[in-house]
């Protein structure tokens, strides 16, 4: 049997159960197909609270998802299900998401869809390090390391980036999408690192991992049909195929 890090191992920050995939499906895809080993660490796949306790946003998320009793272990779920479609290997670590959380004083961190954009307060910078301390025990040294960027600048995806730079390990950046959408990269102070231009059989695996995440579909597209063309788009203008790093 081959070693678990006999290939080139590329690790993939992920702040919630579906952003890796949705940011760069075909291009994990595509470096699974050529010979390496890539991992997704999703870092805010822990439970739920139980009902009772959710915060009023949270409960309004989940009778949008439809996800059933338990929204974060069908998401897991579908992040099994996504991870398989591109040739990813999902490491699910327990820290809820950021509309579970609370701030010291027991108030919800996020109150509405507004909080979820958002600097680090102070409790989320203490969580950031509690986080970074976690990965320098856990991650291999031969590893790649792939944070998202923080475009669109929700609070899970700042977590998750300020934790990895923390590390002061060689890190490479992607553009999270669809909010890459909403907020083109600012490319200042970065270049690209690994370009692959996709092929179509891995968009069609980008697409169809998309799609694996059901529950979470409506809060950016109105149909499958859309997330497909716009997930198109993205790739034929270039998205979806670059990793960054930092440059000086």
């Amino acid at each position: 049997m081959p070693d678990r890090y006999s290939q080139p191992l590329f690790i993939y920050l992920s702040p919630h159960l579906d952003d890796a995939v949705f940011s760069c499906g075909g291009f994990i895809y595509q470096q699974v197909h050529q010979g390496s080993r890539v991992e997704i660490w999703t870092i805010c796949a822990g439970d739920a609270p139980p009902e009772g306790e959710l915060p009023s946003f949270a409960r309004s998320l989940h009778d949008r998802w439809q996800a059933g009793g338990n929204p974060a272990a069908a998401r897991r779920q579908e992040d099994l299900l996504a991870c398989g479609l591109v040739g990813a290997v999902p490491v699910h670590h327990d820290l809820p998401d950021c509309i579970y959380r609370r701030l010291p004083d027991g108030s919800p961190l996020i109150l509405n869809e507004a909080d979820l954009f958002q600097p680090l307060p102070p409790s989320e910078l203490q969580t950031a390090q509690s986080l970074a301390d976690e990965l320098r025990r856990q991650l291999p040294d031969a590893a790649i390391l792939i944070s998202p960027l923080g475009l669109g600048g929700h609070i899970d995806h700042r977590l998750v980036r300020h934790a990895a730079e923390v590390l002061g390990r060689p890190l490479l950046y992607y553009a999270d999408f669809p909010y890459a959408l909403r907020q083109p990269p600012n490319l200042a102070g970065l270049a690209a690192a690994i370009h692959a231009d996709l092929s179509a059989e891995a968009l069609t695996a980008w697409q169809d991992g998309i799609a694996a995440y059901g529950s979470q579909l409506s809060s950016f597209w109105p149909t499958p049909e859309a997330m497909r063309a716009a997930v198109s788009g993205y790739a034929a203008s270039g998205g979806g195929s670059t990793l960054w790093q930092v440059t000086g």
